[in-house]
């Protein structure tokens, strides 16, 4: 079979494929950019090769991944965010060749590839074609393979869910070395839209998304608070907002719902390709929304979320190995604690391995978060475990934004004793992560506060 792009060559020809505001190319005319872009910077490897680089939302990004993939090259984007001894360390866990490297020695070798374009075969979609690393904000990053079938599966879901037109333009704002930015790409090759570049370093706002004419907008809580703070947030063009990560605030989703914007909240995870769950701009904010084609989800008898279905991940890559992460039944285990309504809809309670215990009570740091966000309109807020010699473990929260002094007293309304905070510090910006924040780094600050 055909990759995603070159099936949109087929039947989205005259539809803009990536568009920057300096650069700007048609799905007619990526096949043959791509082909030049294979003879210019993509050395000649071998099928199944790992290629690592740090991947920018721009142009070259983009041509880079799908360059790869039609290649049948296996894609592993790293964080730029990464010191450069951890990013050798990552690309020798995952047998990658780093490819700056490799361009570098070509050109000082004077070697490059001939002018002959590479013939373009159907591929198997089922073999691996990404590495995406967990964010590791609980300890090492998994290493975690998929495949293409898994994720056009992930964009077809999608699309039943939030409708993705060849006229609709997705900014590509949150990094490709997360799924939640990949599944951009593949999303727009699937249904013909248009990928938004946003170079790093651009600030996301209300100017922006009216500038380039985005209609469909990925955030995280953060963002999407800092957006509705702008006056002239939304733009007339914006129609759909994907919100997902933890500590989902109902009252912020509701606000920006009043402004006229189809919000969508979502469960998801790496593992499964992003979105598991998506609501409908019409359910309540409280909630994930239902289960997506191609995914199934189940809450066992301890409360944790089960999943399994076509965009589940081939498995961890660990020691030259592909390792499976499912049980005997099939079932990934999340680790998430959930809960299914009536009609099927998702309660996300929060990480089991972020829950601890104070004083003889489970204390779920996710339920503080939110509270707290809704009462303060905190930027952010992550809340973790302190050593007590007396309660064993007391909340502590790291806050972005301002405290009112009577914070404890308004939380007593809302929340129990054992949960109220008994510090709150400023959040650091070393743990603050697009995506997730570092709760690794933040308890170990915790201990010595």
């Amino acid at each position: 079979m055909k990759p995603p792009v070159q099936t949109a060559a087929k039947h989205f020809a005259e539809f803009v494929a990536f568009d920057d505001g300096q650069n700007q190319i048609t799905y007619g005319e990526l096949v043959t950019s791509l082909q030049d872009h294979v003879v210019r910077h993509l050395p000649d490897l071998d099928a199944g090769r790992h290629v690592a680089w740090c991947p920018a939302n721009d142009y070259d990004g983009f041509l880079t991944f799908w360059s790869l993939l039609t290649q049948q090259l296996v894609a592993c984007p790293i964080s730029y965010r990464f010191p450069d001894s951890y990013r050798d360390e990552v690309v020798r866990k995952i047998d990658a060749v780093w490819l700056p490297t490799l361009l570098e020695n070509r050109h000082h070798n004077g070697t490059f590839q001939s002018d002959a374009r590479r013939e373009w075969n159907d591929i198997d979609l089922h073999r691996p074609a990404t590495i995406i690393l967990s964010s590791g904000s609980t300890g090492t990053p998994k290493r975690i393979v998929h495949s293409l079938a898994a994720h056009i599966a992930s964009a077809e879901g999608s699309a039943k869910n939030i409708s993705l037109q060849p006229s609709d333009r997705w900014l590509w704002n949150l990094p490709l070395c997360h799924v939640s930015g990949l599944s951009i790409l593949i999303r727009c090759a699937v249904s013909g839209a248009t990928v938004v570049g946003s170079p790093t370093g651009e600030k996301l706002s209300a100017g922006l998304i009216a500038d380039r004419g985005v209609t469909h907008l990925s955030l995280v809580t953060t963002q999407l608070r800092r957006l509705l703070e702008e006056d002239t947030f939304p733009a007339r063009c914006l129609r759909s907002i994907l919100v997902g990560g933890s500590s989902i605030d109902p009252n912020l989703i509701d606000a920006a719902r009043e402004r006229g914007v189809k919000v969508h909240t979502t469960y998801g995870l790496t593992e499964m390709a992003s979105q598991v769950t998506t609501s409908l701009a019409t359910d309540p904010s409280s909630t994930s929304g239902r289960v997506l084609t191609g995914r199934q989800l189940r809450i066992n008898s301890d409360g944790e979320i089960l999943v399994s279905g076509d965009t589940l991940c081939s498995g961890y890559y660990r020691s030259g190995e592909i390792h499976s992460i499912v049980d005997e039944e099939g079932w990934f285990h999340t680790g998430d604690l959930g809960s299914l309504d009536d009609l099927g809809r998702l309660s996300v309670l929060g990480r089991s391995d972020n829950m601890f215990v104070s004083g003889g009570e489970n204390v779920h740091p996710e339920n503080i978060e939110r509270a707290m966000l809704d009462l303060f309109k905190l930027q952010q807020v992550v809340v973790v475990p302190k050593p007590d010699g007396t309660f064993g473990a007391r909340p502590v929260a790291f806050v972005e934004g301002e405290l009112p002094e009577d914070w404890r007293n308004t939380l007593r309304n809302f929340l129990s004793g054992y949960e109220i905070p008994a510090e709150a510090h400023e959040l650091p910006s070393a743990a603050k992560l697009l995506i997730k924040p570092d709760r690794k780094l933040l308890k170990s600050l915790a201990a010595t506060s």
